[in-house]
């Protein structure tokens, strides 16, 4: 399993997107998110898909970025991804993950880059200056702003009638469909040779680069960076983050395989048993409110499942037994007690 770690400060609309790309599949997670904000909108995203969130001040970015290292190697993190993150990262931080820290910026750099230069600075910039291209750059990250390797770069043209605005509204688009596979880029060089980190990962050059004239499609990014063959799934396809195009981001892995394509994906394990029927019997039949919390938890096995929270699934399994053996135990007593009860009352 290869586990991502997201860097949110605001909304968290690209934090989603990556965390729905990725959660269909059961090799790489996004397995925690940190932001600086108490009240950042990706917090509630994330809740939403049962992603762990962290909120860790800036006092302690500045002051002990130790503690920030020892939360992400506890989590086992392979890759660092900066999603909005509105904070200087500690060179301490760097140093932990070497070249495993990657950021996005809405322009071509280095054009519009560095200190002052992100979300509608850039935009007014570039349209203020007349320029018929703009587009967005995933880039490795360093003590210097916006000044690390570039791995992967999209065009987005700059309209005559375009505003700031309706420029961010497009390139916001193109960051949903490049971050994704760039992440796959990225973890498909950890670990690798210079020698071995191929054009497919579409490297940009200091002017920005065009896309490869038959880019690979999400369905072989995906498979290469996992090193396994998989066939897809007949599981429905997360539903699109607002604003998302669809057809442009939305991952061919649900499709039948081609004859003959060496892809394929390793089954998944087995649901827990839900108990959801004995669940509802022993909140009927037995005692009510224990019977309740085993409705409950019976529910849960089935949506942390479909979320591949396959641990969550299985413990919600087990709470949901423990509690129709309660609702069991506390029926038969109450039963027991009944009848001596009602003898003594005639």
């Amino acid at each position: 399993m290869k586990n991502i770690a997201i860097l949110a400060s605001g909304s968290g609309t690209n934090a989603e997107n990556i965390a729905r790309f990725f959660g269909e599949g059961n090799k790489v997670k996004v397995a925690l998110v940190i932001t600086n904000r108490r009240n950042a909108g990706v917090i509630d995203r994330m809740e939403k898909l049962g992603i762990d969130t962290e909120y860790v001040p800036n006092r302690v970015w500045d002051e002990c970025p130790e503690r920030i290292v020892e939360m992400l190697r506890f989590r086992q993190i392979d890759l660092v991804v900066l999603a909005g993150f509105m904070h200087y990262v500690s060179p301490v931080i760097l140093k932990a993950f070497p070249d495993r820290v990657i950021n996005i910026h809405p322009s071509l750099l280095p054009a519009y880059g560095g200190k002052g230069m992100w979300g509608h600075h850039v935009h007014q910039a570039v349209v203020a200056a007349g320029e018929k291209e703009s587009g967005v750059t995933v880039h490795y990250v360093t003590e210097i702003f916006d000044d690390g390797e570039i791995l992967m770069q999209q065009r987005v043209p700059v309209l005559p009638d375009d505003t700031p605005e309706s420029l961010e509204q497009r390139i916001h688009k193109a960051e949903y469909e490049l971050y994704p596979r760039a992440i796959a880029a990225a973890l498909r060089r950890i670990g690798s040779d210079p020698e071995e980190r191929t054009a497919a990962e579409n490297p940009g050059t200091p002017g920005g680069s065009n896309p490869p004239a038959v880019p690979k499609s999400v369905e072989q990014e995906w498979a290469e960076v996992l090193k396994v063959k998989y066939e897809p799934s007949g599981a429905s396809v997360p539903p699109p983050v607002p604003g998302k195009p669809d057809e442009a981001i939305r991952p061919a892995l649900h499709q039948p395989a081609a004859p003959g394509s060496p892809v394929q994906m390793p089954e998944r394990e087995p649901m827990p048993p839900t108990y959801m029927l004995w669940a509802v019997l022993s909140a009927i039949l037995c005692c009510f409110l224990p019977g309740i919390a085993a409705v409950i938890f019976s529910s849960m096995v089935s949506s942390r499942y479909n979320r591949n929270d396959f641990e969550g699934a299985r413990r919600a399994s087990k709470w949901a037994e423990i509690w129709i053996i309660i609702s069991f135990v506390l029926g038969v007593i109450s039963a027991s007690l009944y009848i001596p009860l009602t003898l003594v009352g005639l």
